[in-house]
């Protein structure tokens, strides 16, 4: 009857332990996840001329090594951004080149005047 007993606490505690294990990888996997989601934005905006307030194609977007143009109006996205604040540097023939710092809150609406030389 002790051998029975002490076989049924094993098992107990093996599938205990188990449980536990699992719910720790399962956590662990959520965490992951949930902070690579969290920290990642795209960076949007649109760029025009500051005399003429008309939108700027083929303007380069510089943000943290990564380098886009404006489409045909102006616009530009950046993705997998760290949301923090950053510096974006946009240029373009014969316009002064501008270097804005941009605040996390402010990543899906940066706003960009370029002025001609």
């Amino acid at each position: 009857m002790k051998k029975s007993h002490l076989s049924i606490l094993c098992v107990s505690l093996a599938f205990l332990f188990a449980s536990f294990a699992q719910a720790g990888e399962n956590r662990s996997t959520e965490t992951k996840h949930n902070s690579a989601v969290a920290t990642v934005a795209p960076l949007e905006g649109r760029v025009i001329d500051k005399n003429t307030h008309e939108t700027l194609a083929g303007v380069k977007i510089i943000v943290d090594g990564q380098k886009v143009y404006t489409d045909l109006d102006g616009h530009f996205v950046i993705t997998n951004v760290a949301p923090r604040k950053l510096q974006l540097k946009a240029s373009m023939i014969s316009y002064e080149d501008q270097i804005i710092e941009v605040e996390p809150q402010n990543m899906s609406s940066v706003q960009i005047q370029l002025e001609q030389f």
